[in-house]
Order: structure tokens, then sequence, then C-alpha cells
């Protein structure tokens, strides 16, 4: 089993990548030790004791660290999630109930945001082609749901892109950025798959594209 790692804006935070899905929908956040006992996985985590948090959300893992260094912690970390999936224990527990997602057509209230974080990830910049992933045509879909929490759902130009991972850092870190932003979660799609008719008219301009 490989489990992959991905830096957050938040430095106490780092986001775990068990290549397999973690819950079928929804997100679980569990602010401390006392709320473990909703997940045998959040249980083994908090077992650890620098990890102050754990949230867990369809295919990642992220941990917040009350004290210790990052380096030092996910051996721990990793042995406690490579554990849990190899047991064949469920992430929930019986009767637990992840926060479901509300529609993501935009509402009075958070289509402004929505506008916003778009506006905000045309500072990410495709390295490869030296655009921006939204005028690439590379974000599907940003929504947010009560309490901050914002989805995008983002692919790149080709599978096995070497820029995946900094691109979809660089998206979490322009969304986290933005005022009454709590939680991100950016989800890696190839269906459908990205052609260059999805740019738009700017993009294919620069690029010479008719």
């Amino acid at each position: 089993m490989f489990i992959q790692t991905e830096e957050t804006p938040d430095p106490a935070r780092l986001k775990f990548l068990p290549g397999r899905q973690v819950l079928a929908e929804g997100v679980l956040n569990l602010l401390d030790k006392t709320q473990a006992g909703a997940s045998p996985l959040a249980e083994r985590l908090f077992a650890i004791p620098e990890v102050s948090a754990v949230s867990l959300g369809s295919d990642s893992i992220t941990v917040t660290k009350a004290s210790g260094n990052w380096q030092l912690l996910k051996p721990a970390i990793l042995g406690a999630i490579m554990e849990h999936f190899m047991s064949g224990v469920p992430v929930l527990r019986q009767g637990t109930e992840a926060e479901r997602p509300s529609s993501s057509r935009p509402t009075e209230g958070n289509s402004d945001l929505v506008d916003r974080i778009r506006e905000s990830l045309r500072q990410v910049i495709d390295p490869e082609i030296g655009y921006n992933i939204v005028d690439l045509g590379l974000v599907y879909d940003i929504a947010v749901e009560e309490g901050g929490v914002v989805r995008i759902t983002m692919t790149t130009t080709t599978p096995g892109c070497p820029a995946t991972n900094y691109l979809k850092s660089g998206a979490e870190e322009s969304a986290s950025n933005m005022p009454g932003v709590e939680f991100v979660d950016v989800k890696l799609t190839y269906e459908p798959r990205w052609t260059p008719e999805v740019m738009s008219p700017e993009a294919k301009a620069y690029l010479g594209i008719r």
C-alpha cells in the first residue's frame, strides 16, 4: 500500500492520500480525541500523542498536529493508516454519518464566493503550458457547502502529468486563502478527459490555437 502526502497552506496540517476510498461521501471533521469514537481509523490516529485533529474526506485523511516535526510524525501516522486499511475494519462505526454535501448549485450567499474562488484559481499557472488552470479548462466544478467547505473538481491535461501535485496544491492554497473558506477538498478526475476545445478564447489565442 502506497500512501502519498500533500502539504496544505497550514503548516500544522498534512494531507495523506491512501490511494483508495476513505468515505463514500461527505466529510467527517473530528476536532479532538473525544470525538475519535466515531471512527476506528481516527482512534488509531489520535493514539499518536501529537495528533490534535483529523478530517476524513472521500479519498484523503488530513491530520492536524499540536506539536512535533512532520518528519518524525509521518512514519507513525502512515503506519496507523496502513494498519487500519489492512485490518478490513470500516472507517466509520455503524450509525455514524459524515456531513453530506449540500447542493452544488450556487445560492444567494455562496455564488459570490464561488466567483471569487474561480478568480483566485486564475493565479495557479500550469508550469508546462504557462497559462492559468481556469482558462485552460482544468477546473470542472467549484462547490461551496455549509461551514465554509469548498470542493473543487479538476483535471490535468494528461493522466500522470508531472505537475499534478503542484496544481492540486496550488488550487487548494488559492481557495484556502479566500475569506469565508474553512476547508478545501480538491478532487482530481479524468472523466471527462481534457481536450484543447474546453479552453477559453483567451487561452486559445495565447497558445495560437484557432
